[in-house]
């Protein structure tokens, strides 16, 4: 996304128009103003008017338009204690894990493994919100919202605690099998103006709306050992922690989920589940699915149902009885709701 000059009010020129015509014009225009009314429309919590100016937008203009959106809320400008400008960044880490969730993850170590791999190189201030998060119910996470959890984590861990507890993301602690979940920081680093045209990048793993880093294999090697590195010590920290990576903004995470990156699947892989789950969502208006899914001698029978209750597809799938609570994790990660029958 590019980051407009302007944002958080500076700028000072006068706007007319309704907020969602505005907006609509300003983004057209790639007018520089657009990201302080955006963070106007954003700090006021005024979803309706990003819902607004996306109705006014072309269909084909509506997916870039929200993906810039929802990358800005995640991001603010202001000044810290010094009045020295500074830009603060939610980031958001996935990790695989395989037991209950009774006990939060253990951010003390995941904040100083990242410093320890040099993830945090310019960061002038770190926290994480001591809770795992579910990525199906984060998925519905609006722009407004995400603005709001940076200002609440901002403020205090318990004002962020309270407010994801509110709308329901933090992760079921008795679900058991291997899942994939999320824990969300933010990272506060001086604002030097030089990344005038894309958001910032906190952890340099080139996420999100920033190019990819262009690296030499010695410094590609480097980064990917300082990876491991964090994920080692952050399972060897926490038994149910399989793997942990940092994933970049929200929208990374749930790409990553929705593909099913991980767990690795290996022989007798669910690409077949995959396919039907891709299939049933493109029959679908807007890519919302839920599932019935009944064991077999065999598997799992399994019936595809749009938002309105309508039946899309039904389907066997052979499974051994090991990978049954596999696929439906898979599922669940990728479905809105799914009911065992």
């Amino acid at each position: 996304m590019a980051s407009k000059d302007g944002v958080n009010g500076k700028g000072g020129a006068q706007f007319t128009g309704t907020p969602a015509d505005r907006l609509v014009r300003l983004w057209r225009n790639n007018d520089e103003r657009f990201g302080a009314l955006l963070d106007e429309v954003l700090d006021g919590n005024r979803q309706g008017v990003i819902e607004a100016a996306l109705g006014k937008l072309r269909e084909e203009e509506g997916y870039d338009f929200m993906d810039e959106v929802e990358s800005f809320a995640e991001t603010l400008q202001r000044t810290d204690e010094h009045d020295d400008p500074t830009i603060v960044t939610l980031f958001w880490l996935v990790l695989e894990v395989d037991g209950r969730l009774d006990a939060p993850p253990a951010i003390e170590v995941i904040e100083q493994s990242l410093d320890s791999a040099g993830l945090l190189e310019k960061a002038a201030d770190m926290r994480l919100l001591p809770l795992w998060l579910d990525p199906e119910p984060l998925s519905y996470l609006e722009a407004a919202d995400r603005r709001t959890l940076l200002h609440r984590l901002l403020a205090a861990p318990a004002e962020a605690e309270a407010f994801v507890r509110q709308q329901d993301l933090v992760a079921a602690p008795d679900d058991t099998g291997v899942r994939l979940v999320a824990v969300v920081g933010l990272v506060e680093e001086e604002d030097t103006g030089e990344a005038a045209d894309a958001l910032p990048d906190p952890l340099n793993l080139g996420f999100g709306d920033q190019p990819e880093p262009e690296l030499d294999p010695i410094e590609e090697e480097r980064v990917r050992q300082s990876l491991a590195a964090f994920s080692e010590a952050v399972a060897a920290a926490d038994p149910r922690v399989r793997r942990c990576e940092p994933i970049g903004g929200l929208n990374d995470l749930l790409d990553f989920t929705a593909d099913g990156n991980w767990p690795e699947e290996g022989p007798g892989s669910f690409d077949e589940v995959n396919d039907f789950l891709d299939i049933a969502s493109n029959e679908t208006a807007d890519g919302v699915l839920d599932l019935t899914v009944e064991e077999t001698d065999d598997g799992l029978q399994v019936r595809a149902y749009n938002s309105d209750g309508l039946l899309l597809d039904e389907r066997d799938f052979s499974l051994g009885a090991d990978r049954v609570a596999d696929a439906v994790a898979l599922m669940k990660r990728r479905c809105r709701r799914v009911t065992a029958v």
